[in-house]
């Protein structure tokens, strides 16, 4: 089953672009991540995001699997977190709608209704906090 999520953003794809692709910085705009260490760049760079929900605290652990620059996407496998998510593969597409507007997409293919829920609560926040941090 396809999740996926769109959010349109009245910010410029590269600005955009140029956060997201280098996996630094998801704390400014992803809630429940409060720090994140990146190591590396390009393919097979790793992203450790310190995630706090609630009274729960966790590591999730990603990699870089596909960077395409050119057509503004990329996957990140979760290596390490949730259940539900361990050996999801996210994707992220970037779509220019005009010289200020970006359709940021986020899906995922999961085999598992709850895993699918937990994954379109979190593209709708990550979405949600991109559109937050560009437009105010």
């Amino acid at each position: 089953m396809l999740i996926s999520e769109t959010t349109q953003i009245k910010t410029p794809i590269e600005k955009i672009w140029n956060l997201l692709s280098s996996l630094k910085g998801v704390e400014k705009y992803f809630s429940i991540v409060s720090k994140s260490v990146v190591e590396g760049s390009g393919e097979g760079a790793k992203r450790i995001c310190l995630v706090n929900m609630g009274n729960q605290v966790f590591d999730i652990k990603e990699t870089l699997q596909f960077l395409d620059n050119s057509d503004h996407s990329f996957i990140l496998s979760i290596d390490y977190g949730p259940i539900q998510m361990k050996g999801m593969k996210i994707r992220f597409d970037l779509q220019s709608q005009g010289e200020n507007v970006t359709d940021v997409i986020i899906s995922t293919e999961v085999g598992n209704p709850d895993a699918g829920a937990l994954a379109r609560n979190y593209f709708t926040m990550i979405g949600q906090g991109l559109k937050k941090y560009y437009e105010l």
